[in-house]
């Protein structure tokens, strides 16, 4: 009986290759969905700025919302890994970590552009499908918006606050949070004072308005 030659075909790739590819097909799709807007952006662009076949891009994500929601899940993860109080901070009156969570969170989005656009370009919306997704829920941002209404409510509780609406009082200061970092992206022809005092100030002004 004689033997069957395998014939040659192209190598596998190893798992190393494998995640290059996927981080290569992100890095253009986040660029696609900055400058054209994710709603422009289909898989058929985002497999052509990469050079692969139209179906090829499917072996690596199954949609574009698959390539979204990674995005957004790396970005809550970072968010509170820069924003997670340490022991000592925790040990402080609940007022003062939340005022740790909005210097935290006004820095981590002035430090990082590409997220602030990307969350411009995309929008985030509630899930309404089983192909939709909500930000809110992903890990690292459920953290950061429990024990921001934790703190919320305990300064409640301990009569710290004037509001004693949890989700006024905990809106109020996601607002100052982001008209911060949103002023000094959208307003860059502004001749702003000290950026740092700037931040201070409104911070503490939010804090204030809450108080009795």
């Amino acid at each position: 009986m004689s033997e069957v030659t395998k014939r040659p075909g192209r190598p596998s790739l190893s798992e190393h290759q494998k995640q290059q590819i996927r981080d290569d097909i992100i890095n253009i799709a986040r660029d696609l969905f900055v400058n054209h807007g994710y709603e422009n952006t289909s898989m058929r662009k985002i497999a052509a700025q990469a050079g692969f076949a139209p179906t090829k891009i499917y072996y690596y994500f199954e949609n574009k919302k698959e390539i979204l929601r990674y995005f957004w899940e790396d970005i809550s993860q970072a968010l509170w890994n820069h924003c997670e109080p340490s022991e000592d901070v925790l040990a402080k009156p609940p007022i003062e970590i939340l005022r740790h969570l909005m210097h935290k969170s006004v820095e981590y989005w002035l430090q990082n552009p590409k997220s602030f656009q990307l969350g411009i370009a995309t929008q985030d919306h509630e899930a309404e499908s089983k192909d939709n997704f909500n930000i809110y829920e992903s890990s690292g941002t459920g953290k950061y918006i429990e024990l921001l209404y934790d703190c919320v409510q305990r300064c409640i509780d301990r009569g710290d606050f004037r509001v004693t609406n949890k989700q006024i009082a905990a809106q109020v200061i996601t607002l100052s949070i982001y008209g911060i970092y949103g002023s000094f992206y959208g307003l860059p022809m502004v001749r702003w004072e000290d950026k740092d005092e700037l931040i201070n100030t409104a911070i503490d002004n939010t804090l204030r308005g809450l108080q009795n």
